[in-house]
């Protein structure tokens, strides 16, 4: 796992609060694979919040390695710590723009697996440029998954589902699974704590699955 710094945030200044997270920010060429130490089976999740599916993941599957890219530094540092407590050393955690940082990640072909849990949290139509399931973010998932590399997405909003359905579905070189792209259970098993919350209060929760020809 990257290195954090260990004074924790609280005893900091605001304005030094976080700043030692690791970033991807900058314009030089991203390589997941030295990140996480060429490891055979590399995932992405973009947008990891609070970090429960991503940590859930890699202690299911411990020959996994995951790069996580969150936009609040503060959680990068959380999620990170409670990784390190946990001894996972698959997790590999980033403070960035994910819609930036994907432009600049090497090779394509890179990702077995890219996971977007309940993205675009905003509702007025100015901020429709902020959503991250767009068509360039599509066109990369393309470029980054391997053949037969899977991205899933999940939301509980019904309109969002269908249209990032729509985005997904016009990128010729991405397969829908399940019916024309709805699948009705999570097939990683690990759960963001949305996705739990949802199914003990019984809300729906629309998943998405696609696969790289």
């Amino acid at each position: 796992m990257a290195h954090m710094e260990s004074q924790h945030p609280a005893t900091l200044p605001p304005e030094k609060r976080y700043h030692g997270v690791p970033s991807l920010t900058g314009n030089d060429p991203i390589f997941p694979a030295d990140i996480m130490g060429h490891a055979p089976h590399l995932e992405l999740e973009i947008g990891f919040g609070r970090g429960h599916f991503i940590r859930e993941r890699a202690q299911q599957h411990p020959d996994v390695h995951i790069l996580g890219i969150e936009t609040k530094r503060k959680m990068v540092f959380e999620v990170a710590q409670k990784a390190c407590a946990q001894g996972l050393s698959n997790l590999h955690l980033f403070f960035g723009d994910a819609r930036e940082a994907v432009t600049r990640m090497q090779p394509a072909g890179c990702f077995q697996h890219i996971f977007i849990h309940f993205p675009d949290p905003w509702w007025k139509a100015r901020h429709a440029k902020r959503m991250v399931v767009n068509p360039d973010m599509a066109a990369q998932i393309v470029r980054l998954l391997a053949p037969q590399g899977r991205c899933f997405v999940q939301t509980d909003v019904d309109f969002r589902a269908a249209h990032y359905r729509d985005v997904l579905l016009a990128q010729p070189q991405l397969r829908p699974l399940g019916d024309a792209g709805y699948v009705d259970e999570n097939p990683f098993g690990a759960r963001t704590a949305r996705e739990k919350r949802a199914i003990e209060v019984d809300m729906p929760v629309y998943r998405l699955l696609f696969e790289r020809t």
